[in-house]
């Protein structure tokens, strides 16, 4: 097949970069080469102007007029890898779109979205996923056409850098990564298998000066690859080429080669491309998108983005034969079904009625019963005083070696409690009475009344803290003591608990004496 002319060109805020080369079978070989800076009086905003002056730029270069691709920069799409739950051909282009417009930063409805293949397993594709605003690309095509140029296709640049890559490797699995200067910014791709797998851009200053350019450039790249390495978590760029401006990408291959700890070279020389002497500095991404058709590989085109076939056109055909009957088939239901309607309109309104008088009595019934259980409770909040003196009596030892002088009861009852945040089946109510009783007499000996003490903390039901300081110098028996008995929620003395405690107390005092008790005094309140 004989070699044809092709055209690319890259519409920068700065810049217009533009590539003259003539494709062969296998190669590219370049004939002219423009970047012409953007006039300052220049209106970038007005497509007609600017494709003015784009066309005028071209004529003056000897550029003919024919197809051009159209180069896009990184910062006016939206990128992503998608691993999508589907094999089907079809089904990839509403998916992708679907998956794609969730983490888009501008409108995914007006969006222009084109994708290419990386991976498929038996259940799943992966796809690299590029969207552009519709306005973008409007704005874009309006140029051309002003420009005189015809549109073969509208791609992505880092596409370029990725087919440079791609068939530059060797081997060509190897990841690498590209610094593409392209005079306004710079652009990152990271390349593997010869598509991209990672992509940013970042805006440069204006500084004038080459060494400035260069480490604003190894800035860049230090972020972009700390944020590859979180997003990817994986470490397969074995290398890395540096495009553009050849004394800053000289200035910087070094550093951005000592980060990364890679290969770093700037690129110079293609395999694939014959320049004839041409300055390829700015437009080697240019060359790379006129390089892919020859490479085999899917490429992104926003001019023609990939779209799920019409499927459903003979259903609509078969729908539009059928119409007709439909539509009279409709017409008679939709008279029957209103009449229907109306009669289930009517039982509905009464049900609605039955139900609203209905409600306010079981309202009323629910009522009821929440206050008949909250007086059921409420009376239950009682304490067995006698059992608790009781049980003290069994504990205490005999009257020639213990005697109480006083023995006060206190239910610390705060009303009946209702759990109405758990769920209809685990609402409980609640009636906590948490008691507390104060014992003040006299022992024969501190002994004495340590063993109390111990018979009463022995079992669960007490527990005991001292009211005051135990002290020599009682009236009927030489030692005080005060004690402050405090119980769980609604405790009441068990006959193992006292059986327990009396056993365990009848060992403490002396064999043989008889036992009696003070009069205790009980407060209820």
């Amino acid at each position: 097949m004989p070699a044809r002319n092709v055209i690319a060109i890259d519409i920068g805020r700065r810049r217009l970069r533009a590539l003259l080369a003539a494709r062969g079978r296998s190669k590219l070989v370049v004939k002219r080469v423009l970047v012409e800076p953007v006039p300052e009086s220049l209106d970038t905003r007005d497509a007609q102007a600017v494709g003015a002056w784009v066309g005028q730029c071209l004529r003056n270069a000897g550029f003919p007029k024919a197809k051009a691709t159209i180069a896009i920069s990184r910062e006016r799409v939206g990128l992503k890898r998608i691993t999508l739950p589907t094999v089907d051909d079809d089904e990839l282009p509403p998916m992708t779109r679907l998956a794609l417009g969730r983490d888009l930063p501008f409108d995914a409805d007006t969006a222009v979205i084109d994708f290419v293949t990386l991976e498929r397993d038996e259940t799943s594709t992966t796809v690299l996923a590029v969207a552009i605003p519709e306005t973008v690309l409007a704005f874009e095509k309006e140029i051309a056409a002003a420009a005189g140029l015809g549109i073969e296709r509208i791609s992505l640049r880092s596409m370029g850098s990725a087919a440079l890559l791609g068939s530059l490797n060797d081997p060509p699995g190897d990841g690498a990564l590209a610094v593409d200067i392209t005079g306004e910014g710079v652009e990152f791709t990271v390349v593997l298998d010869g598509m991209i797998r990672f992509a940013r851009a970042a805006d440069l200053p204006p500084l004038g000066d080459d060494t400035g350019t260069a480490n604003a450039v190894v800035t860049e790249t230090r972020r972009t690859w700390m944020s590859y390495r979180i997003v990817e978590d994986s470490n397969d760029v074995h290398s890395a080429v540096v495009i553009g401006d050849r004394e800053i990408c000289r200035h910087a291959a070094g550093p951005i080669g000592e980060m990364l700890n890679v290969r770093t070279e700037v690129l110079a020389e293609h395999p694939l491309i014959k320049r004839n002497q041409q300055d390829m500095d700015g437009v080697w991404p240019l060359a790379g998108l006129l390089l892919e058709p020859t490479l085999g590989v899917q490429s992104i085109d926003f001019a023609k983005p990939r779209k799920a076939p019409d499927l459903a056109a003979r259903r609509r055909q078969r729908v539009l034969a059928v119409a007709g009957v439909l539509f009279i088939g409709a017409l008679a239901a939709w008279t029957i079904g209103s009449s229907k309607l109306q009669t289930l309109q009517t039982k509905s309104d009464d049900l609605t009625d039955q139900y609203r008088q209905m409600l306010h009595g079981r309202n009323r019934f629910k009522r009821d019963v929440y206050k008949t259980q909250h007086i059921k409770h409420w009376q239950e909040a009682n304490v067995d005083w006698l059992e608790h003196l009781l049980h003290l009596g069994t504990v205490s030892p005999p009257p020639d070696q213990l005697v109480l002088d006083s023995w006060t009861g206190v239910l610390n009852f705060r009303g009946v409690l209702f759990d109405g945040k758990q769920k209809a089946t685990s609402r409980k109510w609640q009636t906590p009475m948490p008691i507390k009783i104060v014992l003040d007499g006299e022992a024969k000996d501190r002994m004495t009344a340590d063993a109390f003490r111990a018979a009463l903390v022995r079992g669960k039901l007490y527990t005991l803290t001292s009211a005051g300081p135990d002290s020599a110098g009682g009236r009927r028996l030489p030692y005080r003591f005060n004690y402050r008995l405090g119980s769980v929620a609604n405790a009441q003395p068990i006959e193992d608990d006292a059986a327990d405690s009396n056993q365990a107390s009848a060992t403490d005092p002396p064999e043989g004496t008889a036992v009696a008790h003070n009069t205790a005094r009980g407060n209820d309140s």
